[in-house]
């Protein structure tokens, strides 16, 4: 099994969305592979091309990050083509990318086990 993070950006009014709410959490629950998953939180953004407690230029006020482990891309994002938020239309845009972490808890081997 690979791990993928999925990027959401969301509208920058989330009003209507928020209805959405609780079936997107019911599903994204019931996700298999789920590892962690929530939106960002408003206003403590930082990035190296703006001033600190800027928002970022060009990118939307609301996202949110998904960690997921599935076989394939292909299987990720026919997975999340179900989740409640993309049917209704409340994802602007969903980055689905194969991410392979070498450090961290989520590691089955680390490189410098301690002992």
């Amino acid at each position: 099994m690979a791990v993928f993070a999925i990027q959401y950006d969301y509208p920058d009014d989330p009003t209507e969305m928020l209805k959405v709410r609780p079936e997107h959490r019911e599903w994204l629950s019931s996700v298999p592979g789920l590892l962690v998953a929530g939106m960002f939180q408003p206003g403590r953004d930082e990035a190296s091309h703006g001033e600190p407690g800027q928002p970022l230029v060009g990118m939307p006020a609301n996202g949110a990050l998904i960690v997921v482990s599935g076989d394939s891309v292909a299987e990720v994002v026919a997975t999340f083509d179900h989740d409640p938020y993309w049917v209704s239309g409340f994802v602007l845009r969903r980055v689905v990318r194969e991410w392979n972490p070498p450090l961290g808890t989520w590691v089955a081997e680390p490189p410098n086990p301690i002992g």
